[in-house]
């Protein structure tokens, strides 16, 4: 009985550590995009990147999604408007080295079970609203709001970044955030929509940070 009771201690701290939500924002109604004009600079998409980390019950996986395209609008230093394509056949797991497995994870990723990327090959992330921090600090310099479709839903989305300039090179890199998948109809081994799933849950939250490297025309 013992053992029995501290085998279920053990489930039960798992699922609370993997359930930890860092910087949690809640998907709103789509708002409309930011509409400012200026100095038009287009994204690299190799200098850019979205890093996730997913986890279920007694582990989690990490890794990356590639932008397609992007631009955005600068108006002396400040940004003011964009959008970008994010390819979502790029999906990469980075942790799991057997590379069966690694294929395995990614396929069931980009099933109609996830992402459906057969039907729904891109995601797409718009800006709403940049304004600067009321607290900068070294993490983030400015709120940046955007709506994130993926999938057949859009939502708006609101997370810190910090956004630097070198020259004609403008970076953005976002604390890492959290968003709930559900609110984008992700719904496998959700245990808010499903019960009985047992060892098959799957967290609701995903983990992103993104980098955004775009420079003016030469």
């Amino acid at each position: 009985m013992k053992k029995f009771l501290l085998a279920i201690s053990a489930l039960v701290i798992a699922v609370s550590c993997n359930n930890a939500a860092k910087n949690k924002v809640e998907g709103t109604d789509a708002q409309q995009a930011a509409s400012g004009t200026g100095v038009e600079l287009t994204v690299d998409p190799s200098a850019s990147s979205i890093h996730w980390t997913g986890s279920k019950v007694g582990g989690s996986h990490y890794g990356t999604l590639a932008l397609k395209s992007g631009s955005i609008a600068v108006n002396g230093e400040e940004v003011v408007s964009g959008s970008f394509i994010i390819d979502m056949n790029s999906i990469k797991d980075e942790d799991l080295t057997d590379a069966k497995m690694n294929e395995m994870l990614v396929n069931h990723l980009k099933s109609e079970d996830f992402f459906d990327v057969a039907k729904y090959p891109e995601s797409a992330f718009t800006l709403t609203k940049i304004e600067a921090a009321s607290s900068p600090n070294d993490s983030a310099n400015y709120m940046i709001s955007g709506n994130l479709k993926m999938k057949d839903a859009e939502k708006n989305i609101t997370f810190g970044a910090k956004v630097t300039q070198d020259n004609n090179v403008y970076k953005a890199v976002t604390v890492p955030f959290t968003i709930d998948r559900t609110q984008w109809n992700v719904k496998y081994g959700s245990k808010t929509l499903f019960s009985n799933l047992k060892e098959n849950i799957v967290n609701d939250n995903i983990e992103l940070q993104i980098t955004i490297v775009a420079k003016a025309a030469e």
